[in-house]
């Protein structure tokens, strides 16, 4: 699965890229020579569990890798912020879209506002009566891997002040990104050095029928209760 070019390979030459067309120059070239990937993504993607897949650990490394190469590709489609000291892979829409295409992956643009489906790049007040947020722009799709979520879209949203805080949402910390230009984000690689940060598992997030599971690997059960519930707060750190 892992013998050709890898994620991790082609995160690094994102960044060591210099050319004017990431995408013929780099993603094109790499798409040629990453046949066991895109196999093996495409496997993984019709992967059936009961209800989740399993995974091995070196798959979810692997996983956490694509989700790197992601990270750096919508770059560009990102207002400048504190972080924004390199703008990003020069990539079009139709290059992305047609890059994550040829991996087995596919878009969606789902026009209501979901927290599952969404991450929040920008907001602003609005004077609509609405209880629910409205989306009024989006930079990039949400991108899935058959029914587990790969990458949330990022939007702009709408909404009334006493539905939603515009600062409050520019400013909380984006969990689980390991790179944005305009919102506090963290990743549970940053601190680690050069070659363990890729020993990271990919966090989990699927979308079955009605359903929506969330971190499905996580250690605690958030609806612990009781006993339960008491292991897991002495067993967390607090600050």
């Amino acid at each position: 699965m892992l013998n050709q070019i890898s994620f991790r390979d082609l995160h690094d030459a994102l960044l060591a890229h210099d050319g004017e067309s990431v995408y013929a120059e780099l993603l094109l070239p790499w798409l040629r020579t990453s046949g066991d990937q895109q196999t093996w993504l495409r496997s993984l993607g019709h992967r059936e569990g009961a209800p989740v897949p399993l995974v091995t650990l070196e798959e979810s490394w692997e996983l956490y890798a694509l989700s790197r190469v992601l990270d750096l590709l919508i770059l560009g489609f990102q207002k400048p912020g504190p972080d924004a000291g390199w703008e990003g892979p020069q990539i079009s829409m139709d290059e992305f879209l047609a890059f994550i295409k040829v991996l087995g992956l596919r878009s969606l643009t789902p026009a209501s506002f979901s927290p599952f489906h969404h991450e929040i790049v920008d907001a602003r007040v609005s004077d609509k009566t609405s209880p629910v947020p409205e989306i009024i722009s989006c930079r990039w799709p949400c991108v899935m891997l058959g029914n587990l979520l790969v990458l949330r879209g990022g939007i702009e949203l709408e909404a009334n002040a006493k539905v939603l805080d515009p600062d409050l949402a520019r400013s909380t910390t984006l969990y689980w990104a390991y790179r944005r230009k305009a919102r506090p984000h963290r990743d549970l690689s940053h601190g680690w050095g050069s070659n363990s940060q890729w020993r990271t598992a990919f966090r989990r997030d699927y979308a079955i029928g009605n359903m929506q599971y969330f971190n499905v690997d996580g250690k605690y059960d958030l609806h612990a209760k009781g006993s339960e519930l008491k292991e897991v707060l002495e067993a967390w750190p607090m600050a």
